[in-house]
């Protein structure tokens, strides 16, 4: 991930230093990633202290406040409550809930694991896109790049969603099989993700049931070796053979509430530190 711009107008802000420690319970040794979204902890988790850490350690994605400038490494990273040896200082992009931030639909997570979803069907000729998820109309609008196959390199917009299948607008050119593998890409103005394991981009995840991490969409892009990077588009880029092409979606991540309206994962620039 990577900050674009501020909707409130200006240059991205210069990367700060913060003391940085990879988990939250131990002295860091995991592996984390520049690009890779940053927290700071709670004050219900600060047995060993107050600092920064990585958006996935508990509670995952909470007091949300900042991308890692480059990779932290996975030594000397110690925490506050170490008995003899001083935290490491980091590079850390402050995002706030204007920050405009730029993410991939990358088919491989920064670990190198996958990030691609798969078991969907589609006859040859077909445009119900075989699958199954939880609320029907949550696809609609987004789009479906199958990665190999007969239909491999194929885009479609999605015009309808039921529970079982999407719908495409275009007809497939060629049969899609379980195991087939394929991206989907949400809807400009989606509301929900699904972020990868490094946090440092979105998982290709078909299911709305599964997608946890709250956004306000603004637009999604297509790249690739035959189209210049531009906003994806229905009457442009439906039922285009476009392979090797590459996606992404522009968001800002809001503070979140839950159902009864109490905050639970704030934005610390803004909303403080969540002190449940």
């Amino acid at each position: 991930m990577w900050i674009v711009r501020d909707l409130l107008g200006g240059p991205k802000p210069p990367p700060i230093d913060v003391y940085y420690n990879n988990q939250d319970d131990a002295d860091g040794t995991e592996q984390r990633y520049a690009g890779g979204l940053c927290k700071i902890v709670d004050h219900d988790d600060i047995d060993n202290g107050m600092f920064y850490t990585w958006a996935g350690e508990s509670t995952v994605m909470e007091n949300v406040c900042g991308i890692l400038a480059h990779d932290p490494g996975i030594t000397g990273n110690y925490k506050p409550s170490h008995a003899s040896l001083g935290m490491s200082l980091k590079k850390m992009y402050p995002i706030f809930p204007s920050t405009v931030i730029r993410a991939e639909y990358s088919q491989y997570d920064a670990a190198g694991d996958i990030n691609y979803d798969t078991t969907a069907t589609c006859t040859l000729g077909g445009i119900q896109f075989t699958i199954a998820i939880t609320t029907a109309d949550t696809l609609i609008g987004g789009w479906i790049y199958v990665i190999n196959g007969d239909e491999g390199g194929y885009l479609h917009y999605i015009f309808d969603s039921e529970t079982t299948y999407a719908e495409l607008a275009t007809a497939t050119v060629g049969a899609v099989v379980a195991a087939d593998d394929f991206l989907v890409i949400e809807p400009a103005a989606c509301h929900e993700v699904d972020f990868d394991a490094t946090y440092s981009g979105i998982k290709s995840e078909i299911d709305d049931n599964v997608k946890a991490d709250q956004i306000v969409g603004i637009m999604h892009y297509i790249e690739a070796p035959t189209v210049p990077f531009q906003p994806l588009d229905r009457n442009k880029h439906d039922g285009l053979y476009v392979p090797n092409a590459r996606f992404y979606h522009d968001f800002v991540i809001p503070s979140r509430f839950d159902s009864s309206g109490t905050l639970t994962h704030p934005n610390p620039w803004t909303c403080g530190i969540n002190i449940r």
